[in-house]
């Protein structure tokens, strides 16, 4: 998906963008507009060294919901069957078998934590700004645009 967005904020790498929703964006759902709202605010990498009030291009190409659902759902229950698991062949009463469960479910969340992070760093769920389309004056942004109003 490439789209053009206004840049609202940047710090550093990151730019803060809001995206106009179109009615291509219903199918989408990667920018996660809510419900009777027309606008949303993402964070890209940005790449390009776009300025606040700058118009921009801004990528997700890569569409990795499924990876992400199998990260979020699959790690904690492979944990928490392994614990079963475990629990099963190592001991008889059934109380440490459902605690070992409970830890391998705990590792497991705190594994997608940690890939989750790591995720954002490299950002393999991300988006990148790509190219600036026109520079604005940051005084061309109106205050509602400044403040996120409506979003």
């Amino acid at each position: 998906m490439k789209e053009v967005a206004l840049v609202v904020k940047t710090a550093g790498k990151i730019a803060v963008l809001q995206i106009e929703k179109r009615p291509e964006c219903e199918g989408c759902k990667i920018c996660a507009f809510k419900e009777g709202k027309s606008r949303v605010k993402v964070k890209a990498l940005n790449t390009a060294g776009a300025r606040t009030g700058d118009r921009v291009i801004v990528s997700a190409e890569k569409d990795n919901r499924a990876l992400a659902s199998l990260i979020v759902y699959g790690i904690p229950v492979l944990l928490a069957c392994a614990g079963v698991l475990i629990g099963a062949l190592c001991f008889e009463r059934e109380i440490f078998i459902a605690l070992l469960c409970l830890a391998g479910l705990a590792a497991g969340f705190a594994a997608v934590y940690v890939l989750d992070r790591i995720f954002s760093k490299s950002r393999g769920f991300g988006m990148e700004v790509v190219e600036i389309l026109h520079t604005d004056s940051e005084n061309s942004l109106t205050e509602e645009e400044k403040n996120g109003k409506d979003l």
